[in-house]
């Protein structure tokens, strides 16, 4: 059962912004396994500006233990100190939750500062397969720019961390970790900045020895890729796309 504050609508919510924002608290809580909330975040980059996302599950059937479904994904930009919106962006069936079960997102207001004038944020979304012998999660980034009163995606999909595995249910098996990290790169494209994504992958073995179970891990090399602005989105190669 979430608590209230996970379950703010958007009124409620609203309400409470300023009071947030003169405070110089985020208002994010991350929830846990629900697909239907609303969650905001004060911007550090600018003052008096937060952001707010709007995630809306719409199950296939009416059956309540059914994880199938489509998610609605809203974002708005909006003056802390009166509430007023200044931009908005709207996808429907933005996910799709199954086997893999979206499990929700978070608001990343790292410095994405694509031009001089132009600073993006990202939201990342989770999808994760509970399973004892094959789990597996996912975060993808998207990254979004305030044009007009619009809010604009120009990086999509990008896997930004990976976890998989192949176990007995008991101890015996090997898993892999990927994390990546996105850096703003010196050389630009069509005005914007080339992204470079950094991956580092973690391979993990379990094996038992006696009544123990042990594990061993190395860390691969580091991989770098460059990300490119064609003038309308960041291409992702097909490698690390979600």
């Amino acid at each position: 059962m979430l608590t209230t504050k996970k379950r703010l609508n958007s009124l409620v919510l609203f309400g409470l912004i300023t009071a947030v924002s003169q405070a110089q608290a985020g208002c994010e809580e991350a929830p846990s396994g629900e697909r239907t909330f609303t969650l905001c975040k004060v911007w550090p980059a600018y003052d008096d500006q937060t952001i707010v996302a709007t995630s809306t599950f719409k199950p296939d059937s009416a059956d309540a233990n059914n994880d199938g479904g489509n998610v609605d994904l809203e974002l708005s930009l909006i003056r802390s100190s009166s509430s007023k919106r200044l931009a908005n962006y709207l996808k429907k069936d933005a996910y799709y939750s199954d086997a893999v079960a979206y499990e929700g997102l978070s608001i990343d207001t790292a410095r994405y500062k694509l031009a001089p004038e132009s600073r993006a944020f990202g939201i990342r979304s989770s999808f994760e397969h509970s399973s004892s012998v094959n789990p597996y999660h996912k975060t993808e980034l998207a990254l979004y720019l305030k044009e007009g009163d619009t809010l604009r995606p120009v990086l999509e999909g990008l896997i930004i961390s990976t976890s998989r595995g192949e176990w007995d249910g008991n101890c015996a098996g090997e898993g892999e970790r990927t994390q990546r990290t996105v850096d703003i790169g010196n050389t630009t494209h069509n005005g914007f900045a080339d992204l470079v994504v950094s991956s580092t992958v973690t391979v993990t073995k379990n094996f038992r020895v006696g009544e123990e179970c042990n594990d061993t891990s190395r860390k691969l090399k580091t991989t770098r890729v460059t990300l490119e602005y064609d003038g309308k989105h960041y291409v992702v190669p097909v490698a690390l796309k979600g």
